[in-house]
């Protein structure tokens, strides 16, 4: 016997939705679960079935709805092959708006915020393509879907990012703003040619998302004492090191949030603007208008900045600028990519900006990663929360290096690596490795976990 299905019209204008089957018993989503009207009217359509009627949220309601048209019309959510006749422009003139494709993007999107994803990936393969999701650092394949569908999405998303539609030789790059009832999406894409189509890669940045506090980032107890003092510092340079995706961004809009935003001028140089935070004066950078950080730098001095935040130390010219803006009385924040905190010292001397001026204008260098939390709701043995992985949410490891007088004289001198960790062992000094352990021992995370992220101590 075939499964009972409802026509995804009806569920959207009742507002109720297949969720389930478990044998004789059907499991009904429904928004407003008190429809007693509806729900007899179900029950006389499926006498031969028991029926289950649980209460469905909004945006739950939403996904399911989505992939369900999607499915429904999959059959014609795209044209047959095409002939030789046919060109790839009649192709996409006829799926880019038909409503199976829009509502296939739809059900990504929605799904993507629904599973936490920071990143969605759409990867043309030889056969199909694939559709992942980073989720806490990780890529998890959620579906596949044929060639033509993909062109026909490919479509659909340049449509909406004002990109060229025809062009599939070059990369293209844009964004796109997606809205619903309870979020708002900042959609970066990057769209790059590969031997078997295109691979599309969707930035997710969630407006919606409330600015975490210092206290809330997981920082331990001691690191965080440490950062809620920065604010308090008069001027200098505070950085914050770590590769791509670990929680730089994140560490300096709560920095910027603690700061006295309404007596002091603070101007943020980004790309992209992740938090959008009231009363900091927050500029994007556009790379293609020769408009990047070193060239944004040069023109905020014109307006009055009393602090000044570099979203990525990239070149010389940044980092030379940065550092003369802290000597000049500014307090400026500005993330860098090293593995560790010390390195930061050394790529900053690599880069040419002489030892006595950085030990003249450092005041502080955070190093951190981000590693999965332990699902707590099933002790990481994997359950529908987390969705099987045993792990969710993450949480920050990090180190922490105050610049103190001793110290920023030993970085003046162009001491060695060594003696300068010696120093900070005198001063009980916590390593990224340090940290972890801790919060291993707490039962935060695994030591699977920090292998992962950290490779194996040496």
């Amino acid at each position: 016997m075939n499964q009972p299905a409802l026509n995804p019209s009806f569920c959207s204008a009742n507002g109720i939705i297949i969720t389930s089957f478990e044998g004789k018993s059907i499991f009904f989503g429904m928004l407003n679960v008190g429809d007693t009207i509806l729900k007899t009217r179900v029950r006389k359509a499926y006498p031969e079935f028991l029926c289950v009627f649980r209460e469905l949220e909004a945006d739950a309601f939403n996904l399911k709805l989505s992939q369900l048209y999607s499915e429904d019309q999959s059959s014609d959510a795209a044209p047959e092959t095409a002939s030789a006749n046919e060109s790839r422009e009649s192709i996409i003139d006829q799926v880019a708006d038909d409503a199976p494709v829009v509502n296939l993007l739809n059900s990504i999107f929605l799904e993507a915020v629904s599973r936490r994803a920071s990143d969605i990936h759409i990867e043309s393969g030889a056969a199909e393509t694939f559709v992942r999701f980073r989720i806490d650092g990780l890529l998890v394949t959620v579906k596949s879907i044929g060639q033509e569908r993909a062109v026909a999405v490919s479509a659909r998303l340049k449509i909406l990012a004002n990109l060229n539609v025809l062009e599939n030789r070059r990369p293209q790059d844009g964004h796109i703003d997606v809205k619903t009832d309870s979020y708002s999406l900042d959609v970066r894409i990057s769209i790059v040619p590969t031997v078997w189509g295109e691979s599309i890669v969707l930035r997710l940045l969630n407006r919606s998302d409330s600015l975490l506090s210092i206290g809330s980032l997981g920082f331990s107890g001691r690191l965080a004492a440490y950062l809620q003092k920065i604010p308090d510092v008069p001027s200098g340079l505070i950085l914050v090191t770590g590769p791509t995706g670990s929680g730089k961004t994140t560490t300096l809009a709560a920095l910027l949030k603690e700061l006295d935003i309404k007596s002091t001028k603070i101007i943020s140089i980004e790309d992209p603007v992740e938090y959008r935070i009231p009363g900091i004066t927050q500029i994007q950078v556009h790379e293609e208008l020769d408009l990047g950080f070193d060239a944004m730098l040069r023109r905020i001095f014109r307006q009055d900045p009393d602090v000044i935040m570099v979203g990525e130390i990239r070149d010389t010219e940044t980092a030379e600028l940065a550092i003369r803006a802290a000597l000049t009385g500014h307090l400026v924040f500005a993330t860098l990519h090293t593995n560790n905190a010390m390195e930061a010292i050394y790529r900053l001397q690599n880069m040419g900006i002489p030892p006595y001026m950085l030990a003249a204008v450092l005041r502080a260098v955070i190093a951190q990663r981000l590693v999965r939390k332990i699902c707590h709701e099933c002790d990481a043995k994997g359950c529908a929360s987390c969705f099987h992985t045993g792990y969710l949410g993450r949480t920050v490891i990090a180190e922490f290096i105050p610049v103190d007088v001793e110290l920023s004289d030993m970085i003046a001198a162009g001491t060695v690596v060594e003696k300068m960790q010696m120093h900070l062992q005198k001063r009980h000094f916590k390593t990224l490795y340090d940290d972890a352990v801790e919060k291993v021992l707490s039962g935060l995370t695994t030591e699977t976990e920090i292998k992962r992220e950290l490779g194996v101590r040496q």
